[in-house]
């Protein structure tokens, strides 16, 4: 039976009822705001005849912008708020594609259609002669997840910060410091990177500020200089990430990071609440010079030699010397000398901050801890040098670390062959060794953008010495200083000396003052005790094991064979000692000295009819440390002036009042204690003439200071009295003996 028109009609309208539905709802969850671009242009296309061509989807602000086309005239342009106005071209430029309409086209009122003018993103002037810091919120998207808690809701952002320098001098390497707020993720920048070298997407809640460095040029040139070229001494950072929640979109703070300049408090506009800056000028404390000679300053060929900066003094000075230079690389050398009258430096190691993406691509003379390319690969370095093989290449860290070669590569033609390498990192002071005072290696270092040009150079920064021996002393190190140019003998062997491109100097001087781990003690022919090292010469423990000891009453005379036991093992003969020759004993026997290096200063007989006299050194090593290449300083007055002779020592004579004392080629090892019983030793003799009117007894044999591997000692407490197994006496005690004495005699002559 044939279906009526009707019933097809019908159930055409029941096909598409779920259809019409999910349209329906697909409309109602669709945003119903509109801009007044898209609200002006759907007023357009409703006075359209039927026939003419949809208006085309209106595109964000920041994308392109939406075009409407009628059917018989050309499609009217629409420009965002942020850019130039919009224009609408005539009717008649150019023929319209659209089919025509049977129909007479409807005139469209410009005064509809055209969206108004956009306004602009900024305040038309802000007064600031100094370096002007803007940041504009650009857009922001509502992102998902969608949160009904506003405060954690995404946001998607762009945003661009901008450094104008409105002032007479170049800002040079800036770094422009940002305080975010709303725990911002920064996920991807133009014109500018990270001065940390930190990986995108970053997390800016992770430090009180972000630190961001020009690129590829991080100096800032003058409006005078750049003939107001807004291109050339302004600088935009563009950036896009993610915040969260809706309150403010700009960030806490901006300031620039370095100290000659003072940033003002931010800057909030009424109209354009995403638009901030600050005004920063010169420090009146600390002005900014133009082309100043700093640790970061541009080497300057034609610099006037009155312009170095005078060079400093301290225990350590580091040279950077610039030997060669090549457009996009130099050869540089570091220079570590040891400038301390008496104290070394064992297992040194040197570390800086490269501040404009340089890398090491290779070294000699020391080796870095971290060998590798990755960094480079991964970063700045690899998108520069693109053909580059960077499996020769040495280190691409941002703070490098550089140790000392052992000996037995110095002849290495691959790492070795510099002059003053290749010594385990130990570094004597000059007059104990004149040959290895110095350390030095060579690098072949590569440079990025914009720094290519063979003349632009900067040395490191944050220069750090420390030492892989823990009985070293802690060093602080200063910025390096521009100086004048270090000269080096020629390679070639001419009696002429070679001078570098550029020098920098770093001075380092010791910070600590590390617990003694030496100390000395007294003994002669005349006593047959021995006047043992102080109390505590080496500091005590807060706790001990064994009875409590007294940290400040005077160690015991020992008989010298206790000399062979460990502190805390001469105890006993300590009290048999003072029970046999009826020494008073205080009630809390006194602790030990707690040192590891114990140096006996022995008087022998006096010899040729007594016109000389021989001193006896005994070192005792107690530590679990062996020392390579000992060394003691002694201080002698006036004993020093007749010295002329040892055995068993190399002696040599520095100063007015200072022997160095060395071991022999064959005892230059002095071996840690094996067992807890068993030290290391080292013995010798040195031979004196004596003065007329030198009193032995009196303590004038004796040495005033006494320095072990440049740690000074702690000396006992005063000398040995004269008769055979008596106490000691003291300066102060001899005043007392003097004293009572006195009263004594005074009470005899009463009595009679």
């Amino acid at each position: 039976m044939a279906m009526s028109p009707q019933k097809h009609i019908l159930s055409l309208l029941l096909l598409l009822l779920p259809i019409l539905i999910q349209t329906l709802a697909l409309s109602e969850s669709l945003p119903t705001t509109t801009t007044n671009v898209q609200r002006h242009l759907l007023q357009a296309t409703s006075a359209t005849p039927a026939t003419t061509t949809p208006a085309t989807t209106t595109t964000p602000a920041s994308t392109t912008p939406a075009t409407t086309t009628p059917s018989t005239a050309t499609p009217a342009t629409t420009t965002p708020s942020t850019a130039t106005p919009a224009t609408t071209t005539p009717s008649t430029a150019t023929p319209s594609t659209t089919t025509p309409s049977t129909e007479t086209p409807t005139t469209i009122d410009p005064k509809v259609a055209a969206p108004p003018p956009p306004k602009p993103d900024r305040p038309d002037e802000i007064d600031c002669n100094g370096i002007l810091l803007t940041y504009n919120v650009d857009n922001m998207t509502k992102i998902r997840p969608f949160t009904t808690d506003k405060s954690v809701q995404p946001f998607g952002f762009g945003a661009t910060a901008a450094l104008e320098n409105a002032y007479t001098i170049t800002l040079r390497n800036y770094t422009l410091l940002i305080t975010y707020q709303h725990k911002e993720i920064l996920v991807s920048m133009n014109g500018g990177v990270l001065t940390e070298d930190y990986f995108l997407p970053y997390n800016t809640s992770e430090a009180p500020f972000v630190s961001f460095s020009g690129y590829p040029d991080a100096d800032l040139p003058t409006p005078i200089a750049t003939g107001g070229d807004l291109k050339k001494f302004v600088h935009n950072i563009t950036l896009t990430g993610t915040m969260f929640g809706w309150v403010n979109p700009l960030p806490k703070k901006m300031v620039l990071g370095d100290p000659h300049w003072d940033c003002s408090n931010m800057s909030l506009y009424g109209n354009f609440p995403n638009f901030t800056s600050t005004c920063c000028v010169p420090n009146p404390n600390n002005l900014p010079e133009e082309d100043s000679i700093s640790s970061e300053s541009i080497y300057d060929p034609l610099i006037s030699p009155s312009d170095y900066r005078p060079r400093n003094t301290g225990n350590i000075t580091i040279s950077y010397d610039v030997l060669l230079t090549y457009p996009g690389s130099y050869l540089a050398q570091v220079t570590i000398e040891n400038k301390d009258m008496l104290t070394r430096l064992d297992g040194w190691q040197l570390s800086w901050k490269w501040k404009r993406n340089e890398f090491i691509y290779q070294i000699k003379g020391a080796y870095t801890t971290v060998t590798g390319s990755s960094e480079c690969l991964f970063g700045p370095q690899g998108k520069y040098y693109q053909g580059m093989d960077f499996t020769n290449v040495t280190n691409c860290q941002r703070n490098p670390t550089m140790i000392d070669l052992p000996p037995w590569r110095y002849n290495d033609s691959d790492v070795g062959r510099i002059p003053f390498c290749c010594r385990n990192g130990t570094i004597y002071p000059k007059m104990v060794n004149a040959s290895a005072y110095k350390a030095a290696f060579q690098m072949l270092v590569f440079k990025m953008p914009p720094d290519l040009d063979r003349f632009r150079l900067y040395s490191p920064q944050n220069f750090t010495l420390t030492s892989t021996n823990r009985l070293s002393h802690k060093y602080n190190c200063s910025e390096p200083l521009f100086v004048n140019p270090n000269e080096f003998p020629d390679p070639s062997g001419l009696t002429t000396n070679a001078t570098a491109v550029a020098s920098w100097q770093v001075t380092c001087n010791i910070t600590d003052s590390p617990v003694r781990k030496c100390c000395v003690s007294f003994s002669a022919y005349y006593n047959e005790s021995v006047m043992p090292c102080r109390t505590c010469a080496c500091g005590c423990p807060a706790t001990s094991p064994g009875p409590p000891c007294s940290t400040s009453e005077p160690a015991l005379l020992m008989p010298q064979d206790a000399l062979l036991q460990r502190y805390d093992n001469r105890t006993l003969k300590q009290l048999q000692w003072a029970d046999k020759n009826h020494f008073v004993l205080p009630k809390t026997l006194p602790c030990g000295d707690y040192c590891g290096v114990n140096l006996n200063w022995h008087i022998l007989n006096q010899t040729r009819d007594k016109e000389a006299y021989d001193a006896r050194m005994t070192i005792i090593n107690w530590d679990n440390t062996s020392y390579v290449n000992w060394y003691v300083a002694v201080k002698m007055n006036p004993a020093y002036t007749e010295f002329f002779d040892s055995d068993g020592y190399n002696v040599t004579t520095v100063g007015n009042d200072t022997l160095i004392l060395m071991g022999n080629v064959n005892s230059s090892y002095l071996l840690g204690v094996t067992n807890k019983t068993h030290p290391g030793m080292h013995q010798g003799v040195l031979l004196f003439n004596q003065l007329m009117g030198m009193n032995l007894k009196g303590g004038d044999g004796n040495p005033v200071k006494v320095y072990f591997n440049g740690e000074e000692c702690t000396m006992p407490e005063g000398i040995l009295d004269d008769t055979p197994s008596s106490g000691y006496r003291t300066g102060t005690s001899r005043v007392i003996h003097f004293i009572l004495g006195a009263f004594f005699f005074a009470f005899v002559m009463i009595r009679l």
